[in-house]
């Protein structure tokens, strides 16, 4: 019997309760599985077929740790989904630089190196943004992110200033009103192909989606041309990875790509009628 390892961390030893489902679902395809903490030191990874990373939700706090992690695997030729390569890609969200070079329509953004001495008034007012978020551009669940307006106190800049030189790299992507109001899509997808779709809402007067900070997040059906912008997002990166969420807004029946998440992202297979097996399907036609 094939056996496959389930990355996950400290925090989460037995995985997250939505993840726990794909173990059943493994199981019935005749396949064992287990949850592994990526950094414990005594594992054995050399036991399994192939580790496929899930709730890894510590890794932007430990990239480098992480990263090292990935090369062991990828060294002693133990299979990793997603691949070695889509995993130090995705990991620093420049990547959204290379999508936007495909004619892939992400938010606005703004990259700042360390230390840069940029102004946020006059940014906002170079650009035309009434409104800005800030983070890091390795960051997971809202780690870090923040809103920003024209109208902010002078304390916002000094905030900006104290990242600047905490972190390599700051990004700040102009803040759209419309997640406020229709929310944020996320597109599940196994194998390239599209599993189910949520919309994930704040909580009022709050920007973020995270249930971390009050937001809620429900089974949703798409619209075709939606879908189609989904794929040709996930498309762009010219792999097929195993799995893959697409988050987005619409506008205008456009989708405005706002990150595509290819590392540790909650898949919503509780949502997902069937989920669980499709992704335990498309992960046992890996190996």
């Amino acid at each position: 019997m094939q056996k496959i390892g389930l990355a996950t961390c400290s925090k989460l030893p037995q995985l997250t309760d939505d993840d726990r489902l794909l173990l059943n679902s493994l199981g019935q395809a005749g396949v064992s599985a287990q949850p592994v903490v990526w950094d414990d030191r005594e594992a054995n990874w050399q036991e399994f077929s192939c580790v496929v990373i899930r709730s890894c939700w510590d890794y932007h706090n430990r990239l480098d740790e992480f990263l090292d992690w990935v090369d062991l695997l990828e060294k002693q030729n133990i299979p990793l989904l997603n691949p070695p390569d889509i995993i130090r890609w995705n990991c620093n969200k420049r990547y959204l630089l290379d999508l936007e070079a495909k004619d892939i329509l992400i938010v606005p953004t703004i990259f700042l190196q360390s230390n840069s001495t940029e102004n946020i008034k006059q940014l906002l007012k170079d650009h035309d943004w009434q409104r800005a978020v800030i983070k890091p551009t390795v960051s997971a669940t809202a780690h870090q992110t923040w809103l920003t307006c024209f109208d902010s106190p002078d304390s916002d800049q000094t905030k900006l200033e104290k990242m600047l030189t905490e972190l390599p790299e700051v990004m700040i992507q102009e803040f759209l009103n419309v997640i406020r109001i229709g929310g944020e899509w996320s597109f599940i997808f196994f194998d390239g192909r599209f599993s189910h779709a949520v919309v994930k809402k704040p909580q009022a007067g709050d920007f973020r989606v995270q249930d971390d900070f009050g937001g809620t997040a429900f089974r949703q059906e798409p619209g075709q041309h939606l879908i189609k912008q989904a794929e040709a997002i996930l498309q762009a990166i010219d792999v097929v990875p195993l799995y893959a969420r697409v988050d987005g807004i619409e506008t205008d029946g456009k989708l405005i790509l706002m990150e595509l998440e290819l590392i540790e992202p909650a898949l919503f297979l509780g949502v997902g009628e069937g989920a669980s097996n499709r992704f335990a399907k498309a992960i046992t036609q890996r190996f």
